[in-house]
């Protein structure tokens, strides 16, 4: 504990009961303990949140030529169109399932 041992940890202990008296003693002696348990609480606390969250690895940053910034907007823009395209297929889709089902339900009757 501390790198104190056992003749450290007496002599502090007398010179303790000499300075605060026997009726402070254990009032200090039960302060103390529990600034130590919030101390080592929050301690275990940092230490968790350290381990869990891993260290950011170093990012270089990288210079990208302004065409290819271009490229990847019209890459983009590509995506985002082809999405709507589909989307809008698939609504058109669900639609002509719908008309189906109504009229094999119409059939049978």
């Amino acid at each position: 504990m501390f790198g104190i041992g056992f003749s450290e940890l007496i002599l502090i202990f007398v010179v303790a009961l000499l300075v605060l008296g026997p009726k402070r003693l254990p009032e200090v002696a039960k302060t103390l303990g529990r600034f130590y348990r919030e101390i080592r609480s929050t301690v275990d606390e940092v230490k968790e949140v350290v381990v869990e969250e891993p260290k950011p690895k170093h990012q270089h940053h990288q210079y990208i030529p302004p065409q290819i910034n271009e490229e990847i907007e019209l890459e983009e823009e590509k995506k985002e169109e082809m999405k709507e395209k589909l989307k809008g297929e698939k609504i058109t889709f669900k639609k002509n399932q719908e008309n189906e089902i109504n009229e094999s339900g119409n059939k049978e009757s």
